[in-house]
């Protein structure tokens, strides 16, 4: 997929992932970036518009607990560039003591986000189509005790990303879909997991962790940016870790028969 010139929204822009993702995006020379998220992000627009001074890059507010932030957000976007070729979802939090809001913004919020820009971006009410890109994580592919809330959601993530994919929705409206499962990133998030001292599994959670290499989040953008560029199947469920980029099939336990 050619990135050059496109027209580019970014929910959770200014998180670890998402702020090394807009400047690639800025690298790669997109013509319009909307960066959504809670808090603003100013000092990384202001580096953006050093990496490409051309482009047309700013901020919007957004609240994914709430439907009419989302609705009113992505109608400025569009308002503001015209139309959307590439919707990125990469907003998340982790806090397994607080299961509504972490449910709400990892789950909800995705699924909110995905049908506003869908319906925004849908050639049938007259849009031009694009690519919708859902972040969910490894921890959504295999259960792990110590975080069943949080894995719990970004697994709901991986299978809503693959249903909304399907090829009849592809032909009717002409939006792709993929999924990003990110192994473990050295973000701001990634303290969350053992900063609460509240949660029983914090020492167990760290453990694990230090045993693991983790990838920066330069390295997850650029492996994200190769997926979209170069890999870019309908459907496909990518993950993306120490500068590798594999894909995760599943088998097919159950398929609907034709009535």
């Amino acid at each position: 997929m050619e990135i050059a010139r496109k027209n580019v929204a970014y929910i959770g822009g200014s998180g670890g992932i998402g702020s090394a993702m807009c400047k690639l995006f800025a690298r790669k020379k997109v013509a319009n970036l909307a960066i959504l998220d809670l808090v603003e992000c100013v000092n990384l627009i202001e580096e953006i518009k050093v990496i490409n001074p051309s482009i047309n890059v700013f901020y919007l507010k957004i609240d994914l607990r709430c439907k009419e932030s989302i609705k009113t957000s992505l109608d400025e976007v569009v308002s503001k560039i015209g139309h959307i070729d590439i919707f990125i979802n990469g907003s998340g939090l982790f806090n397994e003591n607080d299961v509504e809001l972490t449910v709400a913004v990892n789950l909800l919020g995705v699924i909110a986000t995905t049908m506003a820009a869908m319906n925004l971006m849908d050639v049938l009410q007259g849009h031009q189509g694009g690519l919708i890109v859902n972040i969910s994580s490894v921890a959504g592919l295999s259960p792990l005790s110590t975080t069943p809330v949080y894995g719990a959601c970004k697994s709901g993530v991986v299978l809503f990303t693959r249903s909304m994919a399907e090829q009849s929705n592809l032909k009717k409206n002409g939006v792709s879909f993929l999924t990003i499962c990110p192994g473990l990133t050295e973000t701001p998030m990634l303290n969350q997991f053992t900063a609460d001292s509240n949660s029983s599994f914090a020492y167990i959670i760290e453990n694990i962790f230090s045993q693991i290499k983790k990838q920066t989040p330069d390295e997850c953008a650029q492996s994200i940016m190769k997926a979209i560029e170069t890999f870019n199947k309908n459907g496909a469920v990518y993950v993306c870790d120490v500068g590798e980029i594999e894909e995760i099939t599943f088998p097919e336990y159950w398929v609907p028969q034709s009535l």
